[in-house]
């Protein structure tokens, strides 16, 4: 049976009406004081009422669900619109990297009009899946630019390997950076000192500089008002994708990411 916990004070009151019975008010939960009028359900409410609604109800059952439909609309429409304004507040640091120390990296067109935001971790085998699905969505389009959150949260080597991304992204610049990017997403299984150090060597760089590079300031402050946004905006996993109008936590396959695209760039 479906629930709908946030409807608990619509499930009293059907409740209340169905056994014909007064419906305390907040304060008197657990109160041994009665009730001012205990010969009424609510104020302006007589009992002569309330049977003929319980009647009606027992009729008609159905109306219970729809008013139940009601509210989880009404409750999603509010989520909704809490979310837009949460993200218009938010807008310049997810896109445009107001006062960051270090600025994030960029898949696609930097320039691009359709934008999103990704907050993920290396280690996350959801973020590595994610990686192909938004290739896929990608492949073909000139006007998606992909926000790069470094958001390290599975362990120390998680934060490792970002530390050592965005050095490369200090020292060798976009392309660099997006090569190991992939590189970290594209490897099957956790990712260790030794793992890190080949990758990086494969790449061509040296990895006790590049370590030395991501213990700078910069990159310890753009990780920690990477981490301060997400908890901003509630995002608590990876990965969790970010529009101007949208947030989606999880996984996205490459439809729904054509969706969204395809609806921004309108």
């Amino acid at each position: 049976m479906r629930s709908f916990p946030w409807a608990g004070g619509g499930v009293l009151a059907v409740a209340s009406l169905l056994s014909f019975a007064p419906l305390p008010s907040y304060a008197e939960v657990g109160s041994e004081t009665p009730t001012a009028a205990t010969d009424v359900i609510q104020d302006g409410y007589s009992p002569e009422l309330g049977a003929q609604v319980r009647a009606y109800l027992l009729a008609n059952p159905g109306v219970i669900l729809e008013v139940f439909k009601l509210l989880e609309r009404q409750e999603a429409e509010n989520k909704a619109g809490r979310s837009r304004d949460l993200l218009a507040r938010h807008h310049a640091d997810l896109f445009d990297g107001a006062g960051a120390s270090i600025a994030d990296g960029v898949m696609g067109n930097p320039d691009g009009v359709v934008k999103v935001v990704e907050f993920f971790d290396y280690q996350c085998g959801y973020c590595k899946a994610s990686a192909a699905e938004l290739k896929t969505a990608m492949d073909g389009r000139t006007d998606v630019a992909v926000i790069l959150k470094e958001f390290p949260i599975l362990g120390p080597a998680s934060e490792t390997a970002s530390r050592l991304a965005l050095a490369i992204k200090a020292e060798h610049g976009e392309a660099a950076y997006v090569g190991f990017h992939n590189a970290l997403l594209a490897h099957r299984g956790n990712l260790n000192d030794e793992t890190m150090t080949l990758l990086v060597e494969a790449a061509g760089y040296d990895y006790a500089a590049l370590t030395a590079r991501g213990r700078a300031s910069d990159i310890t402050d753009k990780l920690a008002a990477n981490r301060k946004l997400a908890a901003d905006l509630g995002i608590s996993g990876s990965p969790a994708f970010v529009f101007r109008d949208e947030l989606v936590g999880g996984m996205m396959n490459a439809d729904r990411l054509s969706v969204a695209f395809n609806r921004l760039a309108l």
